[in-house]
């Protein structure tokens, strides 16, 4: 191999290194990845399939390639087809020729209409356990090597750093958001007159975001912002909240104050600025 071509390798791996380090969004690093997956190992397509927790089977992640819609729909079993022999096994494989392997799921080619002709494919492990496999397909000139290989490898353990970061800010983020789903509940308990509104007005403000075709951050920015919007009501004394009846003006006024109340609850979270 000459001196350019590693140096190239190289790059591509410090690149997707930096991305992972410094985004957070799940679905560009995956796809990037095996789009550099692709370029290293001079093949056609590459994909990455994940591990379904709860069945055991595996799906594919990313796949690059005009077919690669397609093969989302597809699912392999633990050990069915090569994919499912190397999560089951956790070894790696190189095949020049999948049509003489046993192992080899003529399925998904016959769906996708994809011709598979080689193929090397390697475990992605975190903390010592299987979560998926990489794999890049068809190489354009000759057949993948040891090289290849350990090209794969390296990418793999990015893939699983990049995969365990995306978990990890998924479930804090859930927790960010069943932390202020209970709060906003606990302060809605204070008035029983008012049940069920904040669920209401987060699901209403959720199916406008989405036929307005908002950003996904706006999209998270309105969830939170409807979650929250009655935080304020913490700061309006039981007789006036609770009363029975119509407020008067100097009670109406006091009510009138929950949004300042909220705002200035919220805003002592620098990261709640832009709700």
């Amino acid at each position: 191999m000459n001196h350019e071509k590693k140096l190239k390798q190289l790059e591509t791996l410090l690149n997707v290194s930096s991305l992972i380090n410094s985004s957070l969004d799940a679905y560009e690093i995956r796809m990037r990845t095996i789009e550099a997956l692709t370029r290293l190992l001079d093949a056609e397509v590459g994909s990455l399939l994940l591990l379904d927790e709860e069945t055991g089977d595996l799906f594919f992640e990313v796949a690059t390639g005009d077919k690669g819609k397609t093969l989302k729909e597809i699912r392999l079993r633990k050990g069915e087809g090569i994919a499912g022999w190397v999560a089951e096994y956790g070894e790696s494989l190189i095949i020049n020729d999948v049509r003489s392997d046993p192992r080899f799921f003529k399925k998904a080619d016959k769906k996708s209409g994809f011709i598979t002709r080689s193929i090397v494919c390697v475990p992605v492990f975190s903390k010592e356990r299987i979560i998926g496999v990489l794999q890049g397909i068809n190489k354009r000139n000759g057949d993948f090597s040891e090289d290849d290989l350990g090209l794969i490898k390296s990418l793999a353990v990015q893939v699983a750093i990049a995969v365990e970061n995306a978990k990890l800010y998924s479930d804090l983020k859930e927790t960010f958001y069943s932390t202020a789903e209970a709060l906003a509940e606990t302060i809605e308990l204070r008035d029983p007159y008012t049940g069920g509104h904040t669920r209401r007005v987060m699901t209403y403000s959720m199916v406008i975001g989405r036929y307005m075709d908002l950003e996904k951050d706006d999209l998270e920015n309105l969830r939170l912002s409807a979650i929250l919007h009655d935080i304020g009501k913490i700061g309006v004394r039981d007789d006036v909240l609770l009363k029975h009846g119509r407020l008067d003006e100097s009670e109406l006024k006091k009510m009138n104050k929950h949004p300042d109340f909220g705002s200035e609850v919220l805003g002592h979270i620098k990261q709640l600025k832009d709700v």
